[in-house]
Protein backbone atom coordinates (compact mmCIF):
# COMPACT_ATOMS: atom_id res chain seq x y z
CA UNK A 1 0.00 0.00 0.00
CA UNK A 2 0.54 3.24 -0.50
CA UNK A 3 2.09 5.34 2.72
CA UNK A 4 0.12 8.91 2.59
CA UNK A 5 2.96 11.63 3.15
CA UNK A 6 1.48 15.40 4.26
CA UNK A 7 3.45 17.83 1.94
CA UNK A 8 3.70 21.16 4.08
CA UNK A 9 4.35 23.04 0.87
CA UNK A 10 1.15 21.91 -0.77
CA UNK A 11 -1.69 24.79 -0.61
CA UNK A 12 -5.03 24.16 -1.67
CA UNK A 13 -6.21 26.26 -4.59
CA UNK A 14 -8.43 29.13 -3.45
CA UNK A 15 -12.01 28.67 -3.68
CA UNK A 16 -13.91 29.41 -7.19
CA UNK A 17 -14.95 32.65 -7.43
CA UNK A 18 -18.87 32.86 -6.21
CA UNK A 19 -21.61 34.89 -8.67
CA UNK A 20 -23.87 37.04 -7.35
CA UNK A 21 -27.41 36.14 -6.92
CA UNK A 22 -30.60 37.27 -6.67
CA UNK A 23 -33.01 35.00 -4.98
CA UNK A 24 -30.30 31.92 -6.16
CA UNK A 25 -30.87 33.65 -9.65
CA UNK A 26 -27.67 35.44 -11.57
CA UNK A 27 -28.38 38.79 -12.63
CA UNK A 28 -29.11 38.74 -15.54
CA UNK A 29 -31.43 35.61 -15.40
CA UNK A 30 -33.66 37.76 -12.87
CA UNK A 31 -33.76 40.35 -14.60
CA UNK A 32 -34.73 38.24 -17.98
CA UNK A 33 -37.42 36.80 -15.86
CA UNK A 34 -38.66 40.00 -14.69
CA UNK A 35 -38.89 41.05 -18.32
CA UNK A 36 -40.76 37.99 -19.75
CA UNK A 37 -43.13 38.49 -16.80
CA UNK A 38 -44.17 41.90 -17.75
CA UNK A 39 -44.73 41.41 -21.68
CA UNK A 40 -46.89 38.47 -20.46
CA UNK A 41 -48.76 40.73 -18.22
CA UNK A 42 -49.27 43.30 -20.48
CA UNK A 43 -50.11 40.29 -23.61
CA UNK A 44 -52.82 39.46 -21.15
CA UNK A 45 -54.08 42.64 -20.27
CA UNK A 46 -54.40 43.57 -24.03
CA UNK A 47 -56.66 40.21 -24.07
CA UNK A 48 -58.47 41.26 -20.94
CA UNK A 49 -59.52 45.04 -21.78
CA UNK A 50 -58.47 46.00 -25.35
CA UNK A 51 -60.66 49.41 -24.61
CA UNK A 52 -57.27 50.21 -22.40
CA UNK A 53 -55.18 50.55 -25.36
CA UNK A 54 -57.26 51.47 -28.45
CA UNK A 55 -59.89 54.15 -27.67
CA UNK A 56 -62.68 53.51 -30.15
CA UNK A 57 -66.08 54.88 -30.10
CA UNK A 58 -68.90 52.67 -27.64
CA UNK A 59 -70.49 50.45 -30.06
CA UNK A 60 -74.63 51.10 -29.92
CA UNK A 61 -76.41 48.26 -28.66
CA UNK A 62 -79.47 46.99 -30.16
CA UNK A 63 -82.59 47.52 -27.83
CA UNK A 64 -84.55 44.30 -29.97
CA UNK A 65 -83.80 41.48 -32.14
CA UNK A 66 -85.35 43.09 -35.10
CA UNK A 67 -83.42 43.89 -37.83
CA UNK A 68 -84.71 45.29 -41.37
CA UNK A 69 -83.71 43.41 -44.17
CA UNK A 70 -83.74 46.85 -46.84
CA UNK A 71 -82.20 50.09 -44.90
CA UNK A 72 -82.36 52.35 -48.00
CA UNK A 73 -85.47 55.10 -47.85
CA UNK A 74 -88.61 54.39 -49.65
CA UNK A 75 -88.68 55.62 -53.41
CA UNK A 76 -91.33 58.25 -53.13
CA UNK A 77 -94.27 57.36 -56.51
CA UNK A 78 -94.15 59.11 -59.64
CA UNK A 79 -97.21 61.64 -60.36
CA UNK A 80 -98.91 61.37 -63.51
CA UNK A 81 -100.79 64.27 -64.43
Amino acid sequence: MHEHRSEPEHIPPPDLPRHRTILGFKPHHFIGGLVLIAILFLYLLLLVRPGIWVRSQPRTVPTSSFAPADTKPPIAPLESS
